[in-house]
C-alpha cells in the first residue's frame, strides 16, 4: 500500500535557465527507492521519471523580472499504475522597475532623451540548477501497488 502524503524527493536532470533563447523542458526523476510502510518493498524505484508542468517566463522591459513555476504532477509506480504527486516549485527574479522608471522617466524627460531607453531594462534572470532535490512533493491519494 502506497498511502496518501507519502514523502517522494525529485530531482531535477537538466538546467533550468530563463535567460535560455529557446523552450526549457525540465526533467526530473524520483531521487530514492520509495518503499512501503513496513520497508519490506520498493513501491516507485529510484530513477523513475515524474512529470512537470513548467511554465518558464524570461525577463521582460521596465524591470519586468523572470519566473520559474514547477508543478510535479505524476509517477509511475513498479506495477505501471500512475501515482498522482501533489507539490511544487516557485521562483522569481528580482524586480528592476524601480531603476527602469526613475532613470528613463526621471533623467529621459528631463535631461535628455535618449536615456528614455533604459526603460528597456529588463528584471534579474532565474537559474535552478540540474540536481536540485525537491523535498516537499508528496503522494495525492492511496494507492494499492502489486509487487511482483
Amino acid at each position: 500500500m502506497l498511502s496518501n502524503g507519502k514523502s517522494v524527493p525529485v530531482r531535477l536532470t537538466s538546467d533550468i535557465y530563463t535567460k535560455s533563447k529557446t523552450a526549457v523542458e525540465p526533467i526530473a526523476v524520483v531521487d530514492a527507492d520509495i518503499k512501503s510502510d513496513d520497508g519490506s518493498r520498493v513501491l516507485i524505484r529510484r530513477g523513475t521519471p515524474v512529470n512537470i508542468d513548467a511554465k518558464v517566463q524570461r525577463a521582460r522591459g521596465v524591470g519586468k523580472p523572470a519566473s520559474v513555476r514547477l508543478l510535479f504532477l505524476s509517477t509511475t509506480a513498479v506495477d505501471g499504475q500512475t501515482v498522482r504527486l501533489q507539490g511544487g516549485y516557485n521562483a522569481t527574479g528580482d524586480s528592476r522597475r524601480g531603476l527602469a522608471l526613475g532613470v528613463g522617466l526621471g533623467v529621459g524627460l528631463t535631461v535628455c532623451w535618449p536615456c528614455l531607453f533604459c526603460l528597456c531594462i529588463k528584471g534579474e534572470n532565474v537559474t535552478v540548477p540540474e540536481n536540485t532535490v525537491f523535498s516537499n512533493v508528496v503522494t495525492n491519494d492511496s494507492y494499492a501497488v502489486t509487487v511482483r
